[in-house]
């Protein structure tokens, strides 16, 4: 190798030099064209016939993230002219980063997953949500709602990322339940206060028909104790304790064979409230005040 000069000083290279892009540069003569920092251990970028360190290079020529505001490397997306961290490029609404491959829908404001563009939105306050100063309250963080985030539930105004499942916080598109003001998703409202079927053994959303204390039926599940054949929309039966049964299949608890209806004043609701959002009303049930009265399905 003949007489090899350092790119930076122009001195002759002796002993330990560095080599980059078929360049030679002493050690100490590997420095940043901006901040003068050595550049020997060290990532650096190379433009316009110059060496720079990193933070040096994205304040003059870098690019920043529009979500975070942070200089983007790697991997980026770039969506109506801006560029983004992947994890930075979210829903609008729900704040979830898109799919790989999901279509993304551009309102005219913001950007939306398949599944908030499909979630109706409200724009004008409503007179009895919780508000300061002619703010609308989000009933999940009590920050401000804004026009187009809004969703009403449960007589209450929500972000649509803070429509939540109370017990496992997930985020709640389409179908929800609700106790007590707060809302669920099906599988945790049902383990928590579902009722199940004495036939099935599957969780009973809808009417209920209860027999006895313990006992709970679909009303298309339930079957009479002697014949095992389901009771038809508006047929009567009897019951006892746990047993049903119909009026041709025996006689009465009573030992007679008429039937005697229960009056209205015989029939009461469930007790606890359920609010099923898209879903049928709140579930009811039907229970015999006295064990020697029949039961009519509703």
């Amino acid at each position: 190798m003949g007489k090899v000069l350092c790119e930076l000083c122009k001195k002759k290279c002796s002993g330990n030099a560095l080599r980059v892009q078929d360049r030679y540069f002493h050690i100490e003569c590997f420095k940043c064209a901006v901040c003068t920092s050595s550049l020997a251990q060290g990532g650096f970028f190379f433009r316009d016939g110059k060496y720079y360190c990193t933070g040096d290079y994205q304040k003059m020529f870098g690019t920043k993230c529009a979500g975070c505001g942070q200089f983007v490397e790697g991997e980026v997306v770039t969506a109506l002219g801006n560029t983004y961290h992947q994890k930075c490029f979210v829903c609008a609404r729900c704040r979830q980063q898109f799919p790989s491959g999901e279509k993304v829908t551009y309102t005219g404001k913001e950007c939306l997953c398949s599944k908030c563009i499909q979630i109706p939105v409200v724009t004008s306050q409503s007179a009895e949500e919780p508000h300061i100063n002619g703010a609308v309250k989000c009933a999940g963080c009590s920050d401000d709602l804004r026009e187009g985030q809004a969703l009403i539930a449960l007589d209450k105004q929500w972000h649509i990322w803070c429509f939540k499942c109370t017990h496992c916080n997930v985020v709640l598109h389409g179908e929800y339940m609700g106790r007590e003001g707060q809302p669920y998703c099906e599988k945790d409202y049902q383990k928590q206060f579902g009722v199940k079927c004495a036939h099935c053994d599957r969780f009973i959303s809808g009417k209920v028909l209860q027999a006895g204390e313990n006992h709970h039926f679909h009303p298309t599940c339930a079957r009479c104790s002697k014949c095992g054949d389901p009771f038809g929309d508006g047929e009567e039966m009897y019951l006892q304790g746990g047993a049903i049964w119909h009026p041709r299949c025996g006689p009465g608890p009573d030992g007679k064979m008429e039937d005697r209806k229960l009056d209205d004043s015989q029939k009461d609701a469930v007790a606890e409230e359920q609010t099923v959002g898209t879903h049928p009303p709140s579930p009811k049930s039907f229970r015999s005040a006295s064990p020697h009265d029949s039961l009519k399905i509703q």
